[in-house]
């Protein structure tokens, strides 16, 4: 269903950049100027989200919000701040007051859709609820899971590498009892966050090197790496991550840095097997030499860091993102062959004849092209 959202700033160059993005992510877009335009459009078209700069009226801009959510069907409404103060206890305030969160001013949209993406996604859990016990659990595992490995990173903290591989083995036990149908439809069409792209990096890679013919512990160290490949991400910041627009070199080059973030953590551990270490290194290598970090080539790359090269663009060509448009399963398979010299093609051709036709078997009711 889409998304509404009811933007109130007083700045027209704020009101229509945010607009046009968002209009671009297929939100429903409503503006106001003032908090009487605010409240008159917010009970007139009931949006899910809020967007409101504090300093946007003379009127104090949390009463905007108190008296909007006093409306029966406006209670829950998404409320998020823009200020321009970075203050701990405005902050603090803003939360009391009944904001869900907040972005800072001067405004950078990846930083604002970082916060969208988040909150749109919070409906998700509830679809859970109609899945088996052992598939809900199993998601909300992955989820905390991740959630736990995120915080350890921000922290510079040791991975709780354990975590990591029980979640794994959990996720397989249930991809073995079930399938993997009802766990992909169970996130499909939310935004694409560090959870949504590890967990389907994971079960694809699952699927892919056990119909590939590896055994039972490479098929788990193989989904290790997908579930743990981009978890640099972490340390690159929101407003690049998350920017609608084409990356200038520069941010591109800080983006490459994710790479070398994991492999950095990765290092200063004991214990990681080197096929999921290979994984998390050469996932952005390409074929013809012209990847990253280590410009490998051809055969130089092993064999399920190619793999999982395919995986992870299919899901991220697969799933609503800030950047790019979502395609179809067929469309996307076709992608994946361009630029020619990129991805494996034989790879690729793998994935499409063995995963897929091996996902249409163990899930006959329902196609991969309902869900990815």
């Amino acid at each position: 269903m889409v998304k509404k959202i009811l933007i109130v700033d007083k700045d027209e160059a704020t009101r229509n950049l945010v607009s046009y993005h968002l209009t671009r992510l297929d939100y429903e877009v409503y503006t106001a100027v003032s908090s009487k335009s605010a409240i008159n459009k917010a009970i007139h078209h009931v949006p899910d989200i809020l967007i409101f700069d504090v300093a946007t009226t003379k009127k104090d801009g949390f009463g905007i919000l108190k008296e909007i959510r006093s409306y029966k069907d406006l209670r829950n409404i998404i409320a998020i701040v823009v200020t321009a103060s970075a203050n701990k206890e405005d902050v603090i305030n803003a939360i009391r007051m009944g904001a869900n969160d907040y972005v800072l001013k001067p405004l950078k949209i990846g930083n604002l859709l970082a916060k969208l993406v988040q909150w749109s996604n919070t409906e998700m859990e509830e679809q859970w609820k109609s899945l088996q016990p052992e598939q809900e659990n199993t998601l909300r595992l992955i989820k905390v899971t991740i959630e736990r490995v995120v915080d350890s990173v921000k922290h510079k903290e040791p991975l709780p590498y354990e975590d990591i591989v029980n979640a794994v083995e959990v996720l397989e036990n249930t991809i073995k009892e079930f399938g993997a149908q009802d766990i992909l439809s169970a996130v499909y069409g939310y935004n694409n966050t560090m959870f949504l792209h590890s967990l389907l990096v994971a079960v694809f890679m699952y699927l892919f090197a056990e119909l590939k013919g590896f055994d039972s512990q490479e098929c788990k160290l193989m989904t290790i790496g997908g579930l743990m490949h981009d978890l640099g991400n972490v340390l690159i910041p929101n407003d690049l991550l998350f920017k609608p627009d084409k990356l200038d070199p520069e941010e591109y080059k800080n983006i490459k840095e994710h790479v070398n973030y994991i492999m950095d953590i990765l290092n200063a551990m004991s214990g990681v097997p080197e096929i999921v270490k290979d994984i998390c290194w050469s996932h952005h290598e390409k074929m013809d030499g012209s990847g990253y970090p280590r410009g490998l080539k051809g055969s130089d790359i092993n064999t399920p860091a190619r793999m999982l090269a395919v995986v992870e663009a299919y899901a991220a060509l697969t799933t609503k993102n800030v950047y790019r448009e979502t395609y179809a399963t067929e469309d996307a398979v076709k992608m994946l062959f361009k630029p020619e010299g990129h991805l494996d093609p034989e790879l690729i051709k793998d994935f499409e004849r063995s995963l897929l036709n091996g996902f249409k078997t163990k899930n006959k009711e329902k196609q991969p092209s309902d869900t990815v």
